[in-house]
């Protein structure tokens, strides 16, 4: 799966930060659409840091709140979002329809009709930015008909879902550059046509027409968000499977089909990303291995490192001094 750090999203650009909850709500609604923002704890603040690049039709958005907050927008109407945490959990409510939102599954939130979302402290967001008109043209060349209803949420992890990010950042990378190095304007419109083709091909089919083999898919992904949120707690294989309502050995062979890991497997993997991500963005003077490897569950040192190793192709140690 491509990794992205929240880092690198919009490197160079301005960052606009706050701490006050209405300039924050003025500050996204100006960017976006009116809506309701309110902490879901009893702080009355946030830490909000925002980044922002609009090209013609597409935009992408770097959004920490930095706080636990629920965000009610009245519509989106002329545009649509994918909705990327780059760590952490976030969800959103469509009705009756629940999305958990992880790194391996995006939100896609409606232009049609109300939804709220909950995003956690730690929860930092790349946004894709697509206005309607230019989905509605690259549907039209797509497929020769216009968009059908979207699915609220996209699986990042699988193939159409990995190509989307790897289109995202290839034209992210492009925005960003300095004007001698960017690509011609006709290669710009091509990057942001990829970008949004990519996004109708990794939409998932909505819930009432998906078939039987879909719901297999929809354990190991639920398994996935369950880990993401729990990684640095104690888990077991049967405390796994009691809060996803199924058996150990339902659970064990769905994920044994489709990712070829065991749960114990899946979580350490988790957990390895999430080392990678704190080493990265750690500083050698302020942090050391020994002490990310504990906090993401690994009580041996020396087996860290090597299953570092052999995920990442470098030591630890080679990550935190980068």
């Amino acid at each position: 799966m491509v990794r992205i750090l929240a880092r690198d999203v919009l490197r160079g650009r301005p960052t606009t930060a706050t701490t006050d909850v209405d300039e924050a709500h003025a500050k996204i609604a100006e960017l976006f659409c009116s809506h309701e923002l309110a902490p879901r704890t009893r702080q009355s603040s946030v830490d909000m840091k925002l980044r922002s690049l609009h090209r013609g039709d597409v935009g992408i958005e770097f959004l920490d709140y930095g706080a636990d907050v629920r965000i009610e927008p009245d519509g989106l109407e002329d545009f649509h979002l994918v909705q990327i945490p780059l760590a952490g959990h976030a969800s959103m409510q469509v009705g009756a329809s629940p999305v958990e939102s992880s790194p391996r599954m995006a939100t896609v939130p409606p232009i049609d009709q109300p939804f709220s979302m909950s995003w956690d402290r730690g929860s930092p967001h790349l946004i894709v930015y697509v206005r309607r008109t230019a989905l509605e043209r690259v549907a039209w060349q797509l497929n020769g008909a216009a968009p059908g209803g979207l699915a609220y949420g996209m699986d990042l992890s699988g193939a159409a879902g990995r190509a989307f990010l790897r289109a995202v950042v290839e034209l992210h990378d492009d925005m960003i550059g300095q004007p001698q190095t960017a690509a011609p304007v006709f290669m710009q419109g091509l990057l942001a046509d990829t970008m949004v083709s990519r996004l109708l091909m990794a939409m998932e089919p909505p819930a009432d027409v998906a078939g039987d083999g879909d719901a297999e898919s929809r354990l190991v992904r639920e398994c996935r968000e369950l880990l993401e949120r729990h990684a640095f707690e104690e888990l077991t294989v049967p405390d796994i499977a009691e809060c996803l309502g199924v058996s150990v050995r339902t659970l064990q062979t769905a994920l044994r089909a489709e990712t070829g890991a065991t749960p114990s497997e899946l979580l350490r993997s988790i957990r390895l990303d999430r080392a990678r991500e704190m080493l990265l963005e750690a500083s050698p003077r302020e942090q050391t291995v020994t002490a990310v490897a504990e906090l993401c569950g690994f009580t041996h040192q020396g087996r860290f490192s090597s299953l570092y190793l052999k995920a990442f192709g470098e030591l630890p140690s080679e990550s935190l001094r980068r």
